[in-house]
């Protein structure tokens, strides 16, 4: 199926896999930029500078980007289960103004208050960073409403390559800014950052745009006339329904990053009280930043599948089809399981060596301890997906906010304790996790009747990574007694073993029907030929 004469449909296991091979490039990039940005920072204490005002921002561009491109994808998708394709282009630019205002308003508010904000942090030198990455929200309000569309058409492509492009340009850019400006200070350092950031987003913009130029050439000859209603009640009828939708998405996905901004304004003062040196404390505090940051790579193969499945089940509910959304749910819990399953098994197994690799320090004890947050993320993330394509986007919101306020009370008891401090961050983000999990799934079955049995498909992933650790990890070892202890000893060794982990992984997978012809063919019937997977019976 078609979206007009230019764009193909995706499916679900095809625009993941494009999405998580550009969120895979994305995050390997990211993850060797932050141990260069570190050493040019002074290590972790002056990075804690760069990552709180990059909290600031990410809170900030959350409020102004969550909403309304995933209320876009979903408008546009349930808009082209009819005839009329040139109603979802008329949404679209209605969200696109939206858009702009709200980016333009925004990024005034962070301009002004730069300076309090950074104070407010207790990290008073990321006022300019702050100041400097706030034109960034205009630029990316625009650049969201682009994808939000393209993904509504089911075509991951465009939001794929921009991203890479984004990212390269960024690291470039940040990296040679930093350079330059290493000699004024910390201050002007993380502005230098920022203003890589700022690149990126304009290269973004560019790609997508060039993407959505030719999906309107395509579908020029191919609009059909509006049916008697008046323009403006049609605008109107529009603008009611983003704002449904974009409303309680906005409040979950800010409520979620308000979490993250929380602990900026917690950790620190909480450390402090549990008798930490303050320079500790910024050191610790940097060290659970730099975990996070790796946690979020295996995260965003988890985010790509969400952008992924909404459209799916969103045309899928609106077409009152509720089995076959239940399928498909089912079927992404899946993916998912054969995505994060492996890699929290893998970071706990390997968080030495990959410390040592991005050159993170010898607290990789946190990293093995935060690993298994990637599973349950995944879920909560899914699940927020999945009730937001069924319009239960208020019960999301709410359920996220109480895993918020969870979090933010056990973060102030734990960290408190002399005895735990910075690993008390650790046991208030599973705590966190488990409240929306047992709530999104009573709400999603009691009020839509859609029983999702999450934990159906994962066993196979389970064997699987298990399975993989018993010749990767003795290789790596073997290779690192055999190669020595330096820098590009290590790394070989851990990429011939991390190799190999995923060769054996996705052998046991396929043996024991983890993943099968099927799975592959909505990829690349090519590659399911190429591999000779037989039917599942």
């Amino acid at each position: 199926m078609k979206t007009g004469k230019g764009i193909k449909e995706q499916s679900m296991a095809k625009g993941f896999a494009v999405l998580s091979v550009a969120s895979i490039l994305v995050k390997i990039l990211s993850l060797f930029f932050i141990p260069i940005i570190r050493s040019l920072m002074g290590g972790s204490a002056g990075y804690q500078v760069y990552y709180s005002a990059y909290q600031v921002f990410a809170f900030v561009y959350v409020l102004a980007t969550a909403g309304l491109p995933v209320a876009i994808s979903k408008v546009v998708t349930e808009l082209m289960t009819g005839t009329d394709h040139r109603q979802s282009k008329r949404a679209f630019r209605i969200a696109r103004t939206a858009m702009m205002v709200l980016g333009a308003v925004l990024t005034l508010v962070l301009l002004i208050f730069a300076k309090p904000i950074a104070v407010a942090t207790g990290y008073e030198d990321a006022w300019l960073g702050i100041a400097v990455i706030a034109p960034n929200i205009l630029l990316c309000s625009v650049l969201s409403a682009y994808r939000g569309y393209l993904q509504g058409l089911k075509n991951m492509t465009p939001t794929a390559i921009s991203q890479v492009a984004e990212q390269c340009v960024h690291l470039f850019v940040s990296i040679v800014a930093v350079l330059l400006l290493r000699n004024k200070g910390v201050v002007w350092m993380v502005a230098g950052a920022s203003i890589g950031t700022l690149a990126g987003s304009v290269v973004a913009l560019l790609v997508v745009y060039y993407y959505y130029h030719m999906q309107c050439s395509a579908d020029r000859f191919e609009t059909v006339i509006c049916s008697g209603e008046n323009r403006k009640e049609e605008r109107s009828r529009y603008v009611r329904l983003l704002l449904a939708y974009s409303i309680p998405i906005t409040l979950s996905a800010a409520i979620q990053y308000g979490g993250n901004l929380i602990d900026v304004f917690i950790v620190k003062g909480r450390l402090l009280a549990a008798g930490v040196p303050e320079n500790l404390a910024e050191t610790l505090h940097g060290d659970l930043s730099a975990a996070r940051q790796l946690i979020n790579v295996p995260s965003s193969l988890v985010t790509a599948l969400c952008v992924s499945v909404l459209p799916i089940i969103a045309g899928l509910y609106a077409q009152k089809k509720k089995k076959a959304a239940v399928a498909r749910a089912e079927y992404a819990f899946k993916l998912c399981f054969i995505v994060a399953v492996p890699c929290t098994v893998a970071m706990c197994a390997f968080a030495k060596p990959i410390y040592q690799l991005l050159g993170f320090g010898s607290h990789y004890q946190m990293l093995m301890l935060m690993s298994f947050s990637v599973l349950l993320m995944g879920i909560v993330h899914l699940q927020s997906s999945i009730m937001q394509s069924v319009n239960l986007l208020y019960a999301s919101a709410a359920f996220m906010g109480v895993s918020v306020v969870v979090k933010a009370i056990f973060n102030y008891l734990l960290i408190g304790i002399p005895g735990l401090n910075i690993y008390g961050a650790v046991l208030s983000t599973y705590i966190s996790y488990l409240v929306p999990i047992v709530f999104n799934s009573q709400m999603m079955l009691k009020k839509r009747g859609l029983k999702i049995r999450i934990f159906s498909a994962i066993a196979p992933s389970i064997l699987g990574s298990a399975v993989m650790l018993v010749p990767s990890v003795p290789c790596y070892i073997l290779l690192s007694k055999l190669l020595g202890a330096s820098y590009f000893a290590n790394m070989f060794a851990f990429m011939i073993a991390a190799v190999l982990a995923v060769i054996v992984y996705f052998i046991v997978m396929v043996k024991i029907g983890g993943i099968c012809k099927e799975d592959i063919d909505s990829i690349s019937p090519k590659f399911s030929k190429l591999l000779g997977l037989k039917e599942n019976k």
